[in-house]
């Protein structure tokens, strides 16, 4: 019976290579074989997960710092007056303006192009978006994107009206003209 906790010991080779014998030599490369490349030293091991590498430091426990630099907090803690990390700043950023007068410029031009082809009455939402669409040209420059698409959307919304209502002008002389009882 064997101890499972006693180290395994290898079993000695039979024959010509047994205990007192010279192992054999390595086979020597032939004369025109090429070199292999040289391999190139193994960097020391980087110290462990979380761990710093250890520095000289300075009389009553300080840790040198390199000049200009702040000075780091123990065990990874934020510097005073800085918010732990993970965690929303102490103080509310201004928040940006929404572009409102672009994007009622966009929704204006958008409407006033449908209720132009559904009942030809978005005359006024086109004129609107194209106000719009230019004070906020002026005052929402960020929101091209809006604005610009109300404008255009303004001016084809105007032109179909007019289109529409040339068609219609045009509809009903003809109607009352040729049912004229007069």
């Amino acid at each position: 019976m064997t101890d499972p906790n006693a180290p395994a010991v290898p079993p000695e080779p039979e024959g010509e290579n047994a205990a007192g014998s010279v192992p054999p030599a390595a086979p020597t490369p032939p004369a025109d074989a090429p070199t292999p490349p040289p391999v190139p030293p193994v960097p020391p091991a980087d110290p462990g997960y979380g761990q710093q590498p250890q520095q000289p430091q300075q009389p009553y426990g300080q840790p040198q710092q390199p000049y200009g630099q702040p000075p780091q907090q123990p065990y990874g803690q934020p510097a005073y007056g800085q918010p732990a990390p993970g965690y929303a700043q102490p103080y509310a950023t201004p928040a940006q303006k929404s572009p409102i007068l672009s994007i009622l410029s966009l929704v204006g031009g958008i409407v006033g192009l449908v209720l132009n082809f559904i009942w030809g009455i978005g005359f006024l939402f086109a004129a609107a978006a194209i106000v719009l669409g230019f004070l906020g040209r002026k005052k929402e420059p960020q929101a091209k994107g809006f604005w610009l698409t109300g404008i255009i959307l303004g001016f084809i919304a105007v032109a179909v009206a007019i289109v529409f209502w040339i068609i219609a002008a045009i509809f009903f002389a003809s109607f009352s003209a040729h049912y004229s009882t007069y």
